[in-house]
C-alpha cells in the first residue's frame, strides 16, 4: 500500500522534473519548429509589451548586414536567448526569411559563435543562441541573396527568461541598393558566404616569405 508521505514525495519529484525541464528550455538554440512562429514553446504568453530588447542592422560596403543585438532599456541589462531572421520587408507578413548567416568574414570568426537554422527550406537564414548563458551583446552578420535588391527587416525573438520573451522584435529597415554577388552555400559556381578569401592577404604572404629568406642569408 501507498503511503500519504511517498506519495506525496512522489508528486514533489515530478513537479521539480517538470519544471526542470520548461525552465532550461532549449538551451542550445531554438528548433527548426519554431522558424514559422519564432515563438518559444515555454507554456506560457509572449509579452506584448514593448521589446526592452534591440536589433541593430549596420550595412557593410559588401551589402552584408552586421547585427548588434543588445538591451535597449533600463532595468535589462542580459537576454538569455534569441532567434533572428532577415525578410523582405515588400512582401509583408507572409514573406519567408531570406538571405543567410555567415560564421566568418573574410575568414575571421565572427566576434559571437551561433547556432544556424535551415528554415522553411532556406539554408543558414535563421540564427540562435548556442547557449543560455546571459548575454550582454551578440554580433552577428548577415549576407542577402545572390542578386537581391530591395529593404531588408530583421525579426527577433528575445527570451530573458522562461516566462518573459518577446516575439518577432523589429528592426530599422535596410535598403540593398546594388545587387549583391554574394552565393549562398548552395551555389557551386562561385565561392561560398562565410569562405574564407586569400586574395586579400597573398600580398602579406609573399612579403613575409621574401622577409624569413633575407634574413636567413644575412
Amino acid at each position: 500500500m501507498i503511503s500519504f508521505r511517498s506519495l506525496r514525495t512522489s508528486s514533489c519529484l515530478i513537479f521539480v522534473t517538470l519544471i526542470g525541464t520548461l525552465v532550461s528550455g532549449t538551451p542550445n538554440g531554438a528548433p527548426v519548429a519554431a522558424c514559422s512562429t519564432m515563438t518559444p514553446e515555454h507554456g506560457v504568453e509572449a509579452k506584448t509589451t514593448r521589446s526592452p530588447y534591440v536589433t541593430i542592422p549596420t550595412l557593410m560596403e559588401d551589402e552584408s548586414v552586421r547585427l548588434t543585438l543588445m538591451a535597449n532599456s533600463s532595468g535589462y541589462s542580459t537576454f538569455r536567448g534569441y532567434l533572428v531572421m532577415a525578410f523582405d520587408n515588400s512582401l509583408g507578413d507572409a514573406a519567408p526569411p531570406i538571405g543567410i548567416f555567415s560564421e566568418t568574414v573574410e575568414g575571421t570568426p565572427v566576434l559571437t559563435p551561433g547556432n544556424y537554422l535551415d528554415c522553411l527550406n532556406g539554408v543558414k537564414n535563421a540564427a540562435t543562441h548556442k547557449d543560455n548563458a546571459p548575454k550582454v551583446i551578440v554580433n552577428l552578420l548577415w549576407v542577402p541573396p545572390y542578386g537581391f535588391m530591395g529593404d531588408v527587416v530583421f525579426k527577433t525573438t528575445y527570451v530573458q527568461n522562461v516566462t518573459s520573451f518577446w516575439v518577432k522584435t523589429l528592426s530599422d529597415v535596410v535598403s540593398i541598393s546594388s545587387p549583391t554577388t554574394t552565393t549562398t552555400p548552395a551555389s557551386t559556381n562561385t565561392t561560398p558566404a562565410g569562405a574564407t578569401k586569400l586574395t586579400p592577404w597573398i600580398g602579406t604572404i609573399v612579403l613575409a616569405v621574401v622577409a624569413i629568406f633575407v634574413t636567413a642569408l644575412a
